[in-house]
């Protein structure tokens, strides 16, 4: 415990008197998790009707099953962007951290990594989307007698929800390590992930990947309370379809904040992707 104090501690340091870190660690941020804040604010999350009308729609057009894998292949390009943003930010994180200039080949190693680390979770996905068509149907089209068919949905799938979760963190914890490993000592993929999983179930990286999940959490709530709160005003006047000179400035300090919180979102990554630097070059079996 006291190992990871001390990183955590001069890694914070270290990001608050370098502010170039925040801009990569923003970068990767709002590419991975920071975008949710901002989704859950400004969207209203769709009625049981438009779902069903939606799923209907979907199903029943002429072009079914092409609109569903066009539309899987949409978001399967959507996630592939998203991967090659978080690996390049990392890639300059790591290089900034290590005093040292990031190169292409340093995005490749850390884009390959990313990509294994996350095959589980890809995997999990794939399960929970199986299980979600194959309960989401009867439960739409059954009666209410207790709560609504989209919380029924999210109850029938709770577990492989919660295998989604540990693959995700656990992909996520090993993927910070083996990139680090991958890129300090220009070794290959595989080796590098058998590496950080021996390194990331000591006391430290674990302790670590516990409080940075718990940290990045913690954030995401309270910037989607915040934004929801200030977004309420100006979602009621763009409803009615009345943009006022007070509507413009409510707007312009709605983005304002959000470009401080990804900028805060940026800074925490940062300290984390620091500390992950920090637990590696001091890296030794049995040390707390």
């Amino acid at each position: 415990m006291r190992h990871w104090r001390d990183a955590a501690v001069a890694s914070a340091r270290l990001v608050s008197e370098r502010p170039e870190l925040w801009l990569p660690g923003a970068l990767a941020w709002v590419s991975s998790v920071g975008w949710i804040p901002f989704v859950v604010a400004v969207m209203r999350p769709p009625t049981v009707a438009e779902l069903t009308f939606l799923g209907a729609r979907i199903v029943t057009s002429g072009s079914w099953p092409w609109n569903g894998v066009l539309i899987a292949a949409a978001a399967a390009a959507v996630v592939l962007l998203a991967f090659v943003l978080v690996a390049a930010a990392n890639a300059v994180l790591i290089g900034q951290v290590d005093g040292r200039r990031p190169t292409l080949d340093d995005v490749r190693r850390t884009l390959g990594i990313n990509l294994v680390a996350a095959a589980p979770a890809g995997l999990a996905t794939v399960v929970v989307l199986l299980a979600v068509a194959a309960v989401a149907p009867a439960e739409f089209n059954a009666p209410e007698p207790a709560g609504g068919p989209i919380l029924r949905t999210i109850a029938d799938v709770a577990p492989y929800l919660v295998l989604l979760l540990l693959t995700s963190v656990a992909g996520g914890a090993l993927a910070a390590v083996a990139g680090r490993i991958s890129v300090r000592d220009r070794s290959g993929t595989l080796s590098s992930l058998r590496s950080a999983a021996a390194r990331t179930l000591t006391v430290s990286p674990t302790i670590h990947a516990a409080l940075t999940v718990l940290a990045q959490v913690i954030f995401l709530g309270f910037a989607a309370v915040l934004l929801g709160v200030l977004w309420a005003p100006i979602g009621v006047q763009l409803g009615f379809g009345e943009i006022e000179v007070a509507t413009g400035l409510l707007l312009v300090g709605f983005v304002a904040i959000w470009l401080c919180l990804v900028l805060a979102g940026g800074a925490l990554h940062a300290w984390a992707a620091a500390t992950w630097s920090r637990l590696l070059a001091t890296d030794a079996p049995g040390r707390t």
